[in-house]
Parts: C-alpha cells; sequence; structure tokens
C-alpha cells in the first residue's frame, strides 16, 4: 500500500488550487492520499511514503522541521521564486511524482541539527531541528554582541559584531553564502561559522567536521548583547529563541536526516550554476 502526503500552505495565493489538481491526479496512482494545509501542523506522526512540498525552500524547511524523527522522502514542487531546494515546478509535478514513486529519482541524505539554549541557571529549552541554520544575532536597536564558540573541549573563536551564523551543507548556500561563507557539497558532514559584521579583521568564515560523537557539537556562549542584555537565536529563519548574557546556544548532530529526493546525484551542481550561475564564464549578450 502507497501513502502519499501533500503538504502546502493555505495562506499563500493560489496554492490550494493547484494542490487540489494535483491530489486528483495523485488519487488515481496511490491508494492513500492526504493533504495538510496548515503549515503550523505537525507531520511527526505521518505514515506516509512519499512526502510532496508545494512551495518554495523556506516550505522544504518546515515540512523537514514538522517531520522531527520521522524523514519521510521529500520531493519539492517550486511555487516560490529561487527553488533551490524542488526538484520542478507545477507543470512537470505529475512526470517528477511519478518518477518518485517508481524509484527513479535520487535520494540526498542532509544532515540536520539540533538547536537548544542552555540559561545561565541551568534549563534548557526544548531542541528544535534545523535543516538551514542557527543564526545568533543582534536586536535592532542593540549593539554588538560578542560570544565565545567552542567545539566539545576546544575554543574555537571570539566573535564580535552583528552575529554568527552556523549553516549546514543546505544552509552554506542561503543566508552564509550571502554573509560571505564558502559553499559546502550537500554530502560533506561538517557545518560553516559565518560571522555577521565582525569587527576584527582575523575573523574568517570556518568550516569545522561534524560527527555524531558525543560532546562534538557546538557551543555559543554569549558574552555581550548590547543594551538589553538579550538577543535571538533564529532556526531556518522561522523559530526564534531568545538568549541572554550567559546562556549557551547548543548546536549538535543529530543522526536523523533530511531525505531529499533529487533528478539526480550532480543535480545540485547544475542547479548552483542554472540558480546562481556560479562557474559561468562571462558571456557577451
Amino acid at each position: 500500500m502507497t501513502r502519499v502526503l501533500i503538504v502546502g500552505d493555505e495562506r499563500k495565493g493560489g496554492t490550494a488550487q493547484v494542490i487540489g489538481a494535483f491530489e486528483r491526479w495523485l488519487r488515481g496512482q496511490v491508494d492513500e492520499v492526504e493533504v495538510v494545509l496548515d503549515r503550523a501542523a505537525s507531520l511527526a506522526n505521518s505514515r506516509a511514503d512519499l512526502l510532496c512540498v508545494f512551495g518554495g525552500d523556506g516550505s522544504i524547511l518546515a515540512a523537514a522541521r514538522r517531520m522531527g524523527a520521522h524523514q519521510v522522502p521529500t520531493v519539492g514542487i517550486n511555487l516560490g521564486r529561487l527553488g533551490f531546494l524542488t526538484a520542478c515546478g507545477p507543470e512537470q509535478a505529475e512526470q517528477v511524482t511519478r518518477a518518485a514513486l517508481d524509484g527513479a529519482l535520487h535520494e540526498e541524505q542532509r544532515a540536520m541539527l539540533e538547536c537548544s539554549v542552555e540559561r545561565a541557571g541551568g534549563e534548557v529549552s526544548d531542541a528544535v531541528l534545523a535543516l538551514n541554520d542557527g543564526v545568533l544575532n543582534r536586536t535592532s536597536s542593540a549593539g554588538i554582541v560578542s560570544l565565545v564558540a567552542r567545539r566539545g573541549d576546544q575554543e574555537l573563536a571570539t566573535y564580535a559584531g552583528d552575529g554568527l551564523i552556523v549553516a549546514t551543507p543546505t544552509g552554506s548556500t542561503a543566508y552564509s553564502l550571502a554573509a560571505g561563507g564558502p559553499v559546502l557539497a550537500p554530502d560533506l558532514d561538517a557545518v560553516v561559522l559565518t560571522p555577521l559584521a565582525s569587527h576584527s579583521l582575523a575573523l574568517r568564515p570556518l568550516v569545522v567536521p561534524f560527527s555524531d560523537r558525543v560532546g562534538e557539537g557546538l557551543e555559543l556562549l554569549v558574552q555581550e548583547a548590547g543594551r538589553e542584555g538579550v538577543c535571538p537565536f533564529v532556526i531556518d529563519g522561522q523559530v526564534s529563541m531568545q538568549v541572554s548574557v550567559g546562556d549557551r546556544v547548543c548546536v549538535r548532530p543529530t543522526p536523523v536526516k533530511f531525505r531529499h529526493l533529487t533528478l539526480g546525484s550532480d543535480s545540485f551542481f547544475r542547479l548552483f550554476r542554472r540558480k546562481f550561475g556560479w562557474a559561468d564564464l562571462p558571456r557577451e549578450r
């Protein structure tokens, strides 16, 4: 028995209509179809064999987080702008989904992070999964953010400026790239630490190997956070945790992997060239 879950955001105009037409086609292809249009609804208890996400990259990030520990092979249908994580547009949705059901798509195991905040008093917040990144940054009215980054028992650096991005290979092509960070191939077991408006010329983006070994996560100890003494830690641009001076942001590797379906094993580099114009020679118009 084949079950497919369709996810979209009903608040975005036209999404419900596109999904409605796709659902009618899909019901003739598989045994069970479930549609979830509430972007806040949990997907952790889904028994689906395939997840079809209609939306942009943000919709895929949200779906990955909402699935929690039970990750389902996921294909993205782009209804947004860039759509770097999506496999196709709505006009190819049926063809690509049929290929997914036939096992003809390539599955990438994308690393995810488990993020939490350990308060100065010892309390620990609930952990939140991140597929892209966690960003510790100053508020608009605050001065600089100062923090110490540690990996296990090693101190990596002290950062002072607007903040710090901790990005997965998936997130290395997002905010981190815009801030001057390097691109990491999606199968790397590493994260990149990219400073935001650093007050030191000696600080540059740092790629740190990651593994599932205990104690090898990152800790960001906040030492200064402007006049208010508090700053946000934002996960995938969607979930925000308030962090005070003396708190520690904990970013741990997790065995949970996002199961990303693509059109081929080389699709990351083809997409990167096409979407960003990467490694392309200038041409006369």
